[in-house]
């Protein structure tokens, strides 16, 4: 389940405080381009962030290797990412006008750019993008991670785009993240262990007494026995688990063999 937030032909912001949020942001990006038939690029990402939004897009039931196979999705390699982010104004200009021809010749609808700003502070060619954006086949999200920015910048960048994407989440510590992606669903991402299965629990359970009862868990990538016990135990019968892992498909078919206590802070023993 993805969900897009960046309204086509926009050039927004988004100041992150997770890489689960970053990586929310960005497949649900590339999503949308696709979805509109239109070239996504993103530059700045290393290889173990390339292939961590790989492995957010595969989780959401996306097939990333095919669209960078086809050309849907292209991924700048380090050197040219750097190269990108030294053009002056006039060459950014230049070499985006030619990659929105190229699309459109090769029959996309236009083009949508962002990635991640590997600086600090405001990334120097937001004014050139923002004129770019006039009146061309153009989408931009430019994400900045907020430990890199003053309190000034962040309202710099807030002037310099045409809207932001605003962090919807339920819950967010850094390791795991809880948002409600639509009416009736949350969406656990991250890990979640003995450390944070409670307050997480306590959300889930406020949520799903509020009308929302489906777990989409394609994103927990890590749980351990016990928080794995307490998500299955304790948030009562009714919300269902959507495309769990294996640990919580093996540890769901063994309570269900018993009465499940939906007891909130039951540990089931």
């Amino acid at each position: 389940m993805i969900h897009d937030v960046v309204r086509n032909g926009a050039h927004s912001c988004a100041v992150l405080t997770s890489k689960e949020q970053g990586w929310e942001v960005l497949a649900g990006f590339v999503a949308g381009g696709m979805d509109r038939e239109e070239r996504v690029i993103l530059v700045g990402l290393t290889e173990a962030e390339s292939a961590e939004l790989t492995s957010r897009l595969s989780e959401d039931g996306g097939e990333p290797q095919t669209a960078m196979g086809r050309g849907d999705l292209v991924m700048m390699p380090d050197g040219l990412s750097q190269e990108f982010f030294h053009l002056s104004p006039d060459e950014l200009t230049g070499a985006l006008n030619d990659q929105i021809d190229d699309a459109v010749r090769g029959g996309y609808r236009g083009i949508r750019l962002s990635g991640l700003y590997p600086g600090v502070g405001l990334a120097p060619k937001e004014t050139a993008v923002d004129r770019l954006v006039q009146g061309k086949p153009l989408t931009v999200l430019c994400p900045y991670w907020r430990k890199n920015l003053t309190y000034e910048e962040v309202d710099q960048i807030r002037e310099l785009h045409d809207t932001e994407v605003i962090d919807a989440a339920l819950y967010d510590d850094g390791m795991l993240r809880v948002t409600r992606p639509r009416p009736g669903w949350l969406r656990l991402a991250g890990r979640m262990d003995a450390t944070n299965h409670a307050a997480v629990l306590g959300v889930v359970a406020t949520a799903a007494r509020g009308g929302d009862r489906d777990l989409d868990l394609a994103s927990l990538r890590d749980i351990d026995t016990a928080a794995a016990h307490a998500l299955i135990t304790s948030i009562g019968r009714g919300v269902r688990l959507r495309h769990p892992g294996p640990l919580v498909q093996r540890l769901a078919r063994l309570l269900a063999r018993r009465p499940v206590q939906s007891a909130t802070g039951s540990t089931g023993r």
